[in-house]
């Protein structure tokens, strides 16, 4: 059961109701000399052991669960925070969740422990802004729509035969 109840339209989220969205998270540059990325995750990344409880629950409720959330589809962090202003709670501190404290574990378990992820660069200084300000809808949704078609692409080559997959793996 969602832990976020009912909305303002009372729709409630149903985890795991769309399992094969994605989640995009920024990646700062390593040095100034270099532009921002993107790290692409599979939602259940935010159930990963590493991710601080009960947080990353409530965000994979909101990725999946969410009643507009379509298969396929780029998330943001600044999407769900506007999502999640149609339920009571309204923002995230009300909620008493930091989900930059989540994005972060989901980064480090993705270099600790091999968690699958895609990695994309390349962001220009609106596009890396747009990752932090909820407003930004869209620059963010310019940014979804080519980081979209770098993930379809990648996603394509991973089905090819070639690839070295196995059956039951998954992409992400």
């Amino acid at each position: 059961m969602a832990q976020l109840g009912a909305n303002a339209n009372g729709e409630v989220l149903v985890p795991g109701r769309v399992p094969d969205c994605y989640l995009g998270l920024r990646l700062d540059p390593a040095s100034h000399d270099q532009a921002a990325g993107v790290l692409v995750v599979a939602p259940a990344a935010l159930l990963h052991p590493a991710v601080p409880q009960p947080d990353g629950t409530v965000l994979y409720e909101l990725v999946t669960g969410h009643p507009d959330r379509a298969a396929h589809e780029l998330v943001f962090v600044p999407d769900l925070t506007c999502e999640l202003r149609a339920w009571p709670y309204g923002t995230w501190a009300r909620l008493g969740i930091d989900p930059q404290a989540v994005a972060h574990a989901v980064i480090a378990a993705r270099q600790d422990s091999g968690l699958k992820g895609l990695q994309l660069g390349g962001l220009t200084v609106e596009e890396a802004l747009a990752l932090e300000r909820p407003a930004m809808t869209y620059v963010r949704e310019q940014l979804r729509q080519r980081l979209g078609r770098q993930v379809w692409r990648a996603w394509r080559r991973w089905l090819h035969p070639t690839s070295g997959r196995r059956p039951g793996d998954r992409f992400l």
